[in-house]
């Protein structure tokens, strides 16, 4: 079901003036909202991740990337109370 046909089954709630103020939606219609959104936050999120690792790469390849060892990374992380030792 096509999200402009899904609408099209949404019913609203008015009050005693007619202003809208609820939705009422049928639960196929909910849970393929749902999935739909889920999909789309996915999606986002993969392709931040990339772009993310992309310019690791970038800044990697043209120096501007510091770096650090394992053992100052675990020093600081202690530090800053994230783990214990």
């Amino acid at each position: 079901m096509s999200i402009t046909e899904s609408i099209k089954l949404v019913k609203y709630v008015a009050n005693a003036n007619g202003e809208k103020t609820d939705v009422i939606i049928p639960i196929e219609v909910w849970e393929s909202l749902l999935a739909s959104w889920s999909n789309m936050v996915e999606v986002l999120e993969n392709q931040e991740d990339a772009t993310i690792f992309q310019e690791f790469l970038h800044q990697k390849k043209t120096g501007e990337l510091q770096t650090i060892s394992l053992d100052d990374l675990e020093k600081e992380l202690m530090a800053d109370g994230l783990i214990s030792s």
